[in-house]
């Protein structure tokens, strides 16, 4: 079994936990996407004018940030995971979050370099 018939399998049966993340986001929006921008962006600044370094921190903290809502769906999956691949379930969520922690950052980093271009 893949790992999207796994998040397929989960969400079937826990759809609430779409519904909850999805409205936290909506709610929550200057958090995940002020919080890396302000304060991490010019925590950074103070310390460092390499715009890479400056550019990795903004997107990795607004990633996890975001991919922190979730959390909950990417457990039930990895419970999912390890009960098929008779492995520990806290590795399986650790592989899975850090996937979704680092496309969420490459997806926050590709949005602010398109809202800089214009």
């Amino acid at each position: 079994m893949h790992l999207y018939e796994s998040y397929l399998h989960v969400l079937k049966k826990n759809f609430m936990l779409v519904i909850m993340a999805v409205g936290l986001m909506v709610f929550t929006f200057f958090l995940w996407a002020g919080v890396p921008v302000f304060i991490v962006g010019g925590a950074m600044g103070h310390l460092t004018m390499n715009p890479l370094v400056l550019h990795a921190a903004v997107s990795l903290s607004a990633g996890f940030l975001f991919a922190f809502y979730f959390a909950p769906i990417n457990l039930k999956v990895a419970g999912h995971v390890a009960q098929l691949k008779n492995d520990r379930s806290f590795k399986s969520f650790v592989k899975i979050q850090t996937v979704w922690i680092v496309c969420c950052a490459i997806l926050f980093e590709i949005a602010l370099m398109i809202a800089f271009m214009f």
